[in-house]
């Protein structure tokens, strides 16, 4: 294969960047041979992931992401499906991010690790097509779906009247359809550009690698689109629209706050009046005004931190997914743009398969923040586990607040389809 530059899995990458569109150019996760322009010797240097406990090391993270792919995340989607209580709009667009976090764990974690360890792609022409192909589609679906879920709680929270009248449940699920569709068609290219070709090292030896033949497009203005489109201006829309929801909520607890005051004072002083004027007989009436005073001050403390759990949990999965893919991002823009990146050295042999695996390891990580700081999810994981479905109880009934600092509250069924716009939905008992 004359006049053909590639890099090949044993060796690390010394493909310049201004020649990353010259014929055929290596994805950059394979690392190692090079084979010069004329094809007639093979330079092979000593592999970092030739050593036994780099090896060792790599294949017990990527055995731990994996699981918590796989595992986490079909757990996550079989508790929002059998979980009464988990069964709203949120819920249901985390359990879609826990579909594209499988998929993530099916298609990309252990098929990333044999780039390192196996001299040859060994899984075929389709799966080398297909693992470039999903992880287009997790990353894009998912920041996608965080864009939805964020705008959803906006609206639910600032805008509830709004809410019950545009963003019903068949549009939202509308919504998620075209998250989907629109992600695949993003990542339908990759379909084009990736392919397996076929290296002769001579001696009857051959290797077969799977490459992004970058002569069908210009990978640096590719990479630097997803990095402002999918990463960037995502961010910060949600950023903003979550400080705008952080604003709401201290401004609902501080009017539902007066709000239970002012009720409280003023059953308790008509109290008082109705006490003096009827004597003695009108103490019982008084005495259910004060319980009355208690339990609503109750229910607005429950919906409160019912509504600040679910926020601060949605706000960790996003800290989480901008953490865990910076990395990812920061070692393109270093490789594109800096001078002093060195492709030969170890330290970005194992830099590349560490920035792949704190990408996937984002995709493992979510069920076990839903788990930790969701008890609802926590308790369907546990009736998951040991087989505790039951069917629904009148404990279930949920309690709605009408609108933010508004002037009631009201009791509601699951049943409500438009429920979740009700600002927060919350259990007697449950913080969130």
């Amino acid at each position: 294969m004359n006049n053909i530059n590639f890099v090949t899995s044993r060796v690390v990458s010394t493909w310049p960047i201004e020649n990353s569109t010259k014929d055929f150019s290596l994805n950059e996760e394979f690392p190692n041979s090079t084979i010069d322009d004329d094809a007639d010797s093979f330079i092979e240097d000593e592999y970092i992931f030739d050593r036994t406990d780099v090896r060792a090391i790599f294949i017990t993270l990527y055995t731990i992401v994996f699981c918590c792919c796989f595992f986490g995340n079909l757990l996550v989607i079989l508790v929002v499906t059998l979980s009464r209580r988990l069964r709203s709009i949120t819920n249901f667009f985390l359990a879609n991010l826990a579909v594209a976090d499988l998929c993530v764990g099916v298609f990309c974690v252990f098929q990333n690790l044999t780039i390192y360890l196996i001299p040859s792609w060994v899984f075929g022409d389709f799966l080398c097509k297909m693992y470039q192909f999903v992880h287009s589609l997790s990353y894009t679906a998912s920041i996608f779906i965080l864009v939805v879920i964020c705008t959803e709680r906006y609206f639910a929270i600032i805008h509830p009247i709004t809410c019950k009248q545009i963003l019903t449940s068949t549009r939202l699920r509308l919504v998620i359809l075209g998250v989907w569709i629109t992600s695949a068609a993003y990542s339908a290219p990759k379909f084009i550009w990736v392919e397996t070709i076929t290296n002769n090292l001579g001696d009857g030896h051959t290797e077969t690698i799977c490459i992004q033949h970058r002569m069908k497009y210009n990978s640096e203005i590719f990479d630097m689109v997803n990095f402002v489109l999918l990463y960037v201006i995502p961010l910060c829309i949600m950023t903003v629209l979550y400080a705008r929801i952080a604003v709401g909520l201290w401004q609902s607890s501080h009017g539902l706050q007066q709000m239970g005051h002012t009720q409280c004072c003023g059953a308790q002083k008509n109290a008082s009046a109705t006490t003096n004027k009827s004597g003695s007989s009108k103490k019982n009436s008084k005495n259910q005004e004060g319980r009355n005073c208690y339990h609503l001050s109750h229910l607005s403390r429950n919906v409160l931190r019912a509504r600040r759990g679910v926020v601060r949990m949605l706000i960790v999965v996003v800290l989480t997914f901008a953490v865990c893919n910076l990395p990812f991002h920061a070692r393109k823009m270093w490789q594109y743009w800096s001078s002093g990146y060195q492709g030969t050295s170890d330290f970005s042999a194992l830099l590349t398969p560490l920035t792949f695996l704190i990408t996937y390891f984002n995709s493992g990580i979510n069920p076990l923040l839903y788990a930790f700081l969701s008890k609802n999810f926590r308790k369907g994981m546990r009736e998951l586990l040991f087989c505790k479905f039951h069917g629904k109880r009148k404990s279930d009934n949920l309690i709605l607040l009408n609108r933010v600092g508004g002037t009631g509250l009201r009791r509601s069924s699951t049943r409500s389809t438009r429920a979740n716009c009700s600002t927060v939905t919350v259990a007697p008992n449950a913080d969130s």
